[in-house]
């Protein structure tokens, strides 16, 4: 049994203080100007006063900009994706001349256990087209050949005093289709009459519907049940929905660099917070911490804070050891503002001061990573072909310094690096951690992608093929990188990953 230290926080750290120096306020300030073109400004009138079941530029000023619907973003701009997502969809050679209602289901509530409920996160498409945050709600989009326009209906849940008592305010039908500029909206309660009647007197038309995983398997049954009465045609719209999402608009990019500013901050206190003795949960709290400080909802995942050996288990996410002074700590985090994540992995000495053979290990990686950054920037490689120069670099560094055998090939070598690091070297980032996954990272970068650029070393303790000074460590570097016209851009850059940054911040917290 050991006792956990508490590392208190004292506000008057100098790394503490720059991350609360910037304020909500000043951070949206500092974007408004290029959240909306000027030809589109929507007027605060156009935002319904009123508590409804999500904040407003009403009722939270300090968190959403005068005629903004979410954080940064504007009624125009969501309309506008619907506008886009119709258009591809309707285009689509097989389905000519056919009505087609498009189907997007909002996520449900979900429980821990009996009536203790997990905090609601919305479903990533949902909330992409309507900036809506209620749970059970339905987004449908009805186009009829050959009209021109398209109609919007949005299911939500009705006001009622006795609900809203236990589960706070709802928006209701007749304030909903004014908030997310739809055509209507209607008690969810409806949606199954609704839909019944739609496909029985639509034909022929096509149900654009997510029908594998659904996001609300409530309504699974009877969306299955009106398709096979009317006998209509089925397809996915979520292709092309992935397609939109993976190039970011510039409401969303300003989204993603405060995520990633406030991550990156989290990550360097962290840093300071870290000493031999101090748990792998003091670390994890910490990143949490200074996260929800900075303006960041939650964490984008269950944080990795991995000591020692530990880091060689990939998804480590147990953090409930002791740092003891001679280990590495490898964590993974990131955090999540108004559905935008961050995803940063450092690794850095517990004491402070990297030992001989660790920073071998570490500068090497930081290269490779450098190197592939470089590469995005000079290239545009496919994500797919940045993955296979990341395993060529990783096996003739580590050939170079004597850790693998010269005698090696090119493929045994690709192959012995692989073993190394087996997981991908980057993925798309955005609304999802991993965003967009039917977008195939062998898809040609563009501007406006975000995406990660995460090289790693897992070498076990018993892999008798490296040299033993080698072995029991896990090494990993991860930044954001946004892909623009002018090249590249890391988000992520005021996280410290400098040997000689490194050591002079670890440990620098006062306890």
């Amino acid at each position: 049994m050991y006792h956990i230290r508490m590392v208190p926080l004292r506000l008057g750290s100098r790394i503490v203080t720059k991350l609360m120096r910037r304020s909500l306020c000043e951070t949206r300030a500092r974007y408004s100007a290029v959240d909306t073109p000027p030809d589109v400004k929507v007027k605060a009138s156009v935002i319904p006063k009123g508590i409804f079941g999500q904040p407003t530029c009403h009722t939270h000023p300090h968190l959403i900009a005068e005629g903004h619907l979410t954080c940064g973003i504007t009624p125009h701009e969501f309309k506008e994706r619907r506008d886009r997502l119709v258009e591809k969809l309707t285009s689509v050679p097989n389905h000519a001349h056919k009505t087609h209602v498009i189907v997007i289901p909002a996520a449900r509530k979900q429980f821990m256990s009996d009536k203790i409920p997990y905090v609601f996160r919305q479903n990533s498409d949902f909330f992409y087209l309507t900036g809506c945050m209620e749970p059970a709600a339905v987004l449908v989009m009805v186009k009829y050949e050959p009209d021109s326009f398209y109609k919007t209906t949005l299911f939500v849940h009705e006001k009622d005093s006795h609900a809203e008592l236990w589960e706070g305010p709802r928006t209701g039908c007749s304030a909903a289709a004014r908030l997310f500029s739809v055509d209507e909206a209607r008690p969810v309660e409806n949606f199954s009459s609704f839909l019944h009647r739609l496909t029985a007197t639509s034909k022929p038309a096509v149900v654009w519907y997510q029908n594998e995983e659904p996001p609300n398997p409530d309504l699974h049954d009877t969306i299955q049940f009106s398709l096979k009465q009317a006998h209509i045609s089925l397809d996915d719209p979520q292709l092309a929905l992935h397609q939109m999402r993976v190039i970011k608009s510039p409401a969303e990019i300003q989204l993603l660099k405060e995520a990633c500013y406030i991550g990156s901050q989290s990550v360097n206190l962290a840093m300071a917070c870290t000493k031999p003795g101090t748990s792998e949960h003091a670390i994890s709290s910490v990143l949490e911490y200074a996260a929800r400080c900075g303006g960041a909802q939650h964490a984008a995942f269950p944080p990795v804070v991995a000591g020692g050996t530990r880091a060689t288990h990939i998804h480590y996410v147990a953090n409930d050891q002791i740092l003891n002074d001679g280990d590495m700590l490898l964590v993974d985090s990131g955090c999540q503002r108004w559905l935008y994540n961050s995803d940063i992995s450092r690794t850095w000495p517990v004491s402070g001061t990297f030992s001989k053979h660790h920073r071998i290990l570490y500068e090497l990686v930081l290269s490779v990573q450098k190197r592939l950054i470089e590469l995005l920037n000079e290239q545009r490689p496919a994500l797919d072909t940045l993955f296979d120069h990341m395993c060529r670099l990783l096996g003739t560094h580590l050939q170079q310094e004597g850790i693998f055998p010269k005698n090696l090939d090119n493929q045994e070598l690709i192959g012995k690096a692989y073993r190394v690091c087996p997981h991908h070297v980057s993925h798309y980032l955005g609304l999802d951690v991993h965003d967009a996954p039917l977008v195939r990272r062998r898809t040609p970068i563009a501007s406006g992608m975000l995406v990660t650029v995460e090289p790693g070393i897992y070498i076990r303790p018993d892999d008798e093929s490296i040299p033993p000074e080698f072995r029991g460590v896990g090494i990993r570097v991860e930044d954001d990188v946004l892909i623009t016209d002018k090249g590249v851009e890391v988000l992520t850059e005021s996280c410290v990953k400098e040997v000689r940054d490194i050591e002079a911040i670890v440990g620098t917290q006062a306890t």
